[in-house]
């Protein structure tokens, strides 16, 4: 069992900006995303420590199943991945109409009066929804939904959003097979009654005086956590779930058994499932992931 760095991979589009250079991206450009935690896809997240360096996490997960634990065994595609936005103009209005595709926000920052917006202010029905796409007047009627840092909140497939200017986030991603959808199964998939997204009350875990550790988030596929550490966590990882680690302010050391991870802000960090007595000392934030049933 192990305890393994991930080198992230950045991407720039024309709707980001130079808030990730804090996480210590160093591309030129305008990064709009980096991508801590991925398999599927064309740039899987990279092994930088161990004796698996320099090899892909999907060719980890690949030749060594159990280390993602029991729970990915049972989708057909590695089910989620972690990325962290910066959103410095409102994106276009987005839905999800495939059912496996949930995913929980995390604010790391955002403009005074930033939001995202979600949900609609009222029910509509299918003829109104196709009516208001046409004239082009759908985004009137999504809610704005007031951020800051260290909110946290889900978005469930079908809820159509939009994410508003110079907010950034981490993001967790139920991943699934690329799916086609036509226009009518898109618009069948839309929820159309008129509820707003809610911001997920903080409920704390554990807090004993070295590290409060917050959940933020807890849905059918992931859980997804906020450690704010001032000293010293012990991390048993259980069997059915590899874990996720990434830091978003200060440094910490990892330690299992003979391996050590120095850890900094922007760094992920992966612990196989069933690895125990996983140490971490150091002053600093970060957001765990893992697998729930």
């Amino acid at each position: 069992m192990s305890v393994i760095k991930l080198a992230p991979y950045a991407k720039c589009y024309e709707w980001g900006g130079q808030a990730l250079r804090a996480f210590g991206v160093t591309q030129e450009g305008p990064i709009a995303q980096q991508w801590e935690l991925r398999v599927n896809s064309e740039n899987p997240s990279v092994v930088v420590t161990g004796c698996w360096a320099g090899q892909t996490l999907k060719r980890y997960i690949e030749e060594n199943p159990d280390k993602a634990g029991t729970l990915a065994k049972a989708y057909p595609y590695f089910p989620i991945s972690i990325v962290l936005v910066d959103n410095q103009k409102p994106s276009m209005i987005q839905v999800d109409p495939d059912p496996e595709k949930i995913q929980a926000l995390y604010i790391l920052s955002a403009k005074k009066d930033g939001c995202v917006y979600c949900g609609f202010d009222a029910a509509m029905t299918r003829d109104e929804l196709v009516s208001h796409v046409e004239q082009g007047t759908l985004g009137s009627l999504i809610r704005p939904v007031p951020v800051q840092a260290g909110d946290a909140l889900v978005i469930e497939p079908g809820t159509v959003y939009a994410i508003g200017a110079d907010v950034q986030y981490l993001a967790v991603q139920q991943d699934a097979p690329l799916r086609s959808f036509s226009f009518a199964q898109v618009l069948d998939a839309v929820r159309l009654q008129g509820a707003a997204l809610q911001k997920e009350a903080d409920r704390q875990i554990v807090g004993d005086g070295q590290a409060n550790t917050t959940l933020l988030a807890d849905t059918d596929v992931f859980a997804m956590f906020r450690t704010v550490c001032d000293g010293e966590v012990t991390i048993h990882q259980d069997a059915d779930s590899f874990g996720s680690i990434v830091v978003l302010e200060g440094s910490a050391v990892i330690t299992h058994e003979d391996s050590i991870v120095h850890a900094q802000k922007g760094d992920s960090i992966w612990i196989d499932a069933g690895t125990r007595d996983v140490r971490l000392v150091g002053n600093c934030v970060y957001v765990y992931t893992v697998l729930t049933q």
